[in-house]
């Protein structure tokens, strides 16, 4: 994706969000009441134009921030549909692509859960999950060229390092992380995205052009980013610059690291999600040489924002 198109998709889902917790605010606001027919029809009225503009950016927006989108504008609907009386009724509108073609049922567009152990990415994508107290790397995957889209999943008490190294050959697009407890992540820089869920007492090392985490707390986070990085759900996030004893070229673009935006806090005050990591809790030493047993115990709990191993 260029450069131009990755600034519209971060522009459009920041103002996306903004504008559904406003129309949600709304709807609260609304339940409460005895609403009148003309109250509900001015709502309704904002959700189509918020379905209109998701229509319009079709085609232009990274796949996984489509169906978030879609998601959240369905459940918007239905509360409208809901307050007109009809709480059963199915919503009516129905995306389209900006190509003209056959109505057929698709399901890249379709809203559907995410199940456990699969990647809410697209195609072909490598994967490490269901793993604890292990000491992980490139080697690990099943594709010993590690590129494309990653996922790493369901992992407790585990370092992985994919940090480049002379014999790699990594070409990472993305990368996809869910349900991490006591976790370290030494991950690269690469030009796509990270979105991280569900992550407890971990300590990550990231480098990329947009950077969203949800439904986390208690993390470090050492980042370069590009654009500004997004968190939501989140509670006791700290962070810092990517730490320069890990970088391989010195690096020439701003970082927005400490720029965050909090989705769950849209107020002009500081948001108390998070903050930035004191200079002197920041790790200088990282764990990039194979490790296992009680010296890899011994990492973790040294590094890790939970004074120690939460599971263990």
């Amino acid at each position: 994706m260029s450069e131009s198109k990755w600034s519209f998709a971060q522009n459009f889902y920041a103002e996306f969000q903004v504008k559904a917790a406003e129309i949600t605010s709304r709807l609260d606001d609304v339940k409460r009441d005895n609403p009148s027919l003309e109250t509900v029809q001015a709502v309704a009225a904002d959700v189509s134009r918020l379905a209109k503009s998701l229509a319009d950016a079709t085609g232009s927006l990274p796949s996984y921030d489509q169906r978030q989108c879609e998601m959240q504008l369905k459940s918007l609907e239905k509360a409208v549909e809901v307050l007109r009386g009809a709480p059963s009724a199915v919503s009516k509108f129905a995306f389209r692509r900006k190509v003209a073609r056959p109505e057929v049922d698709d399901p890249a567009t379709r809203a559907v859960p995410i199940p456990r152990n699969v990647s809410p990415a697209t195609g072909s994508v490598n994967a490490l999950s269901s793993l604890s107290c292990r000491y992980l790397t490139s080697a690990d995957f099943e594709h010993r060229d590690v590129s494309g889209e990653l996922t790493l999943s369901d992992l407790a008490s585990c370092i992985v390092n994919l940090l480049p190294k002379d014999n790699d050959n990594m070409d990472i697009s993305a990368i996809h992380v869910q349900r991490l407890t006591d976790c370290i992540l030494l991950l690269p820089r690469i030009s796509g995205s990270i979105l991280l869920h569900n992550l407890s007492n971990c300590a990550l090392v990231a480098g990329c052009y947009q950077f969203r985490m949800h439904s986390s707390t208690n993390v470090d986070v050492y980042l370069f980013a590009v654009s500004n990085p997004i968190i939501e759900h989140c509670s006791s996030i700290r962070f810092a610059g990517y730490p320069d004893a890990l970088l391989e070229d010195p690096v020439q673009q701003n970082n927005t690291a400490l720029a965050v935006q909090d989705f769950s806090h849209i107020r002009s005050t500081p948001s108390p999600n998070w903050s930035v990591l004191p200079e002197d809790h920041r790790q200088r030493c990282w764990p990039v040489s194979l490790l296992e047993g009680q010296g890899l115990l011994d990492e973790l709990k040294r590094i890790l924002p939970g004074n120690g191993i939460s599971r263990n």
